[in-house]
């Protein structure tokens, strides 16, 4: 029997162990354990996830506080779901809760995993809300995206700031009801645009993750009723970044920059984080104010993916050459004795990654790709594959060896990524090649094998890139290569971003556990040989 208790601001589920009992509740989209307690928590704004449980008895409080908020707008939003847009029998279950969340929360963070339909849950929610200004803003490679989310599913005609200074001063005084802008272009037309709104949706929100940046500071000035945060992963580096985005969505939640740092952050000798503390604290505080699903436990038909590791290793001629670069950074690391030497050692590693991939590029013509020569052969044994590296010479180089005319790097034009995904999507065989540029809104489910090329520290990007196949439409399973060179900065930066990826979603559930992603000068000396 699950007892549901409330202790404000969560309900707690307990009940002695039983695995058919155990199997509900982890069904739930919105719960966390809490080891001390003993206890699942449930914020109190997902109560339509928990108010039907089976064999379940609810505290008199529990059942009172229940009552206030499913009479409050919950009630109002459930009444529209048959009568409107997109959610007339095509919104997902697990969406439609994202709906009642983001309406009753009327500013919270959704975290849904890539590829669940975060951009379909905000404009349902606006669409039930019926608002009169609604601001979207999001990175500008994804405007055209969310401009055919409006038609296609809601056959609504939003409107685009773009074009010359004159065009938009125009554009921003029409009083339009959905509006489409960059984040960029916030700085270009603070004076000429209004800075309150009904509604605000900042998608991709980690880019305003750096609270001392212009961009995340505009942001931050404009006011509105309702704002809806999008991002897969909220937290990309440190907890500074998550601190920027909960200011924007919940200042009084989450308090002010200096008592932030006091609370949760230890500092070293040189100024730099050395260790978070209270984090358990800070989950509870703003859970509540996240909705955050994995695709494994809403998307039973979404196929799998299947990671697959490929260790290669450099000939003589190779390992010499790599020791030579390896030599030339461990010297300049060894001779620096500022504060300011990681921004710098990070753009020295640069050589030592364009060299793991093709060697050429750094003038080594005469040593040939042991990742190429790899991926040829992988290829001769697929009909479509997509790649991903981070180096703009690397695109060239296997353009020329492949001879594909699928190519999208931050040079192809906006309006050529939609009809360029379209076309490989409905394509027999075939060879896509991206850089960064297009780990946002283009839709690879045509495809179902990624290679991860070129690595990155990041694990918010490696996961963008594989996000795009692995995503509502996709039949197949999706297979992701991670072709590494051992005993390199391959597979030392690997190891970094598999640790970053585990705690950036152990935060978010509610572990104490998180390192910091500052790297030392000890470990970038290992970094270079694998991290060993």
């Amino acid at each position: 029997m699950i007892s549901v208790s409330y202790v404000k601001p969560n309900f707690h589920l307990i009940f002695p162990f039983d695995s058919d009992d155990l199997k509900i509740v982890q069904l739930l989209p919105v719960r966390k354990w809490d080891k001390r307690q003993k206890a699942w928590i449930v914020p109190e704004l997902a109560i339509s996830t928990i108010e039907n449980l089976p064999k379940s008895t609810w505290t008199t409080e529990a059942i009172h506080r229940g009552k206030q908020v499913k009479n409050g707008i919950l009630k109002l939003v459930d009444s529209k779901f048959e009568r409107n847009g997109y959610s007339n029998g095509y919104l997902r279950p697990y969406q439609q809760i994202g709906v009642n969340f983001l309406t009753n929360a009327k500013k919270a963070l959704l975290a849904d995993d890539m590829g669940l339909g975060k951009s379909i849950q905000a404009i349902q929610t606006l669409v039930n809300l019926d608002t009169k200004s609604n601001l979207i803003l999001c990175p500008a490679t994804l405007k055209l995206n969310w401009v055919n989310e409006f038609k296609k599913h809601f056959n609504i005609e939003p409107v685009v700031i773009s074009g010359n200074q004159s065009k938009r001063r125009d554009l921003w005084g029409q009083n339009n009801k959905y509006v489409i802008a960059n984040y960029d272009i916030l700085s270009r037309d603070w004076q000429m645009m209004p800075k309150e709104w009904d509604a605000i949706v900042a998608d991709e929100i980690v880019f305003i993750k750096n609270h001392s940046s212009m961009r995340t500071k505009l942001v931050k000035k404009l006011s509105a009723t309702y704002k809806i945060g999008l991002s897969g992963i909220p937290m990309e580096n440190n907890l500074m970044e998550f601190h920027s985005i909960m200011e924007w969505i919940r200042p009084e939640v989450i308090t002010s920059y200096n008592r932030f740092k006091y609370r949760y952050i230890e500092f070293g000798w040189d100024g730099k984080i050395s260790k978070y503390k209270n984090l358990e604290e800070l989950h509870l505080l703003t859970s509540p104010y996240i909705l955050r699903r994995k695709k494994e436990d809403v998307l039973q038909e979404l196929p799998p993916k299947i990671y697959t590791d490929f260790p290669l290793e450099l000939d003589g001629k190779g390992k010499i050459a790599y020791e030579a670069i390896s030599n030339e950074f461990l010297q300049w690391l060894k001779d620096q004795t500022g504060k300011n030497w990681h921004s710098g050692a990070l753009e020295k590693l640069i050589r030592l990654r364009q060299f793991v991939e093709f060697p050429e590029i750094v003038g080594f013509n005469n040593l040939s790709s042991i990742k190429l020569e790899w991926l040829k052969d992988v290829y001769s044994n697929l009909d479509k594959i997509v790649i991903f590296t981070y180096f703009r010479d690397s695109i060239r180089l296997l353009q020329e060896e492949f001879n594909t005319e699928f190519v999208l790097t931050g040079d192809t034009p906006q309006s050529d990524r939609i009809p360029m995904v379209d076309s490989f999507n409905r394509a027999d065989k075939g060879v896509f090649l991206l850089t960064d540029a297009g780990k946002f809104g283009v839709n690879i489910i045509g495809a179902s094998n990624v290679v991860q090329f070129g690595y990155f520290f990041n694990p918010a990007v490696m996961l963008q890139r594989e996000d795009r196949l692995h995503r509502i439409g996709q039949v197949n399973v999706v297979n992701v290569f991670y072709p590494y060179i051992i005993d390199t900065i391959d597979e030392g930066i690997r190891k970094i971003f598999e640790r970053r990826r585990e705690e950036s979603n152990e935060f978010l559930d509610g572990s104490e556990k998180m390192s910091v992603s500052r790297l030392s000068k000890k470990e970038f000396s290992e970094l270079v040989y694998g991290g060993k």
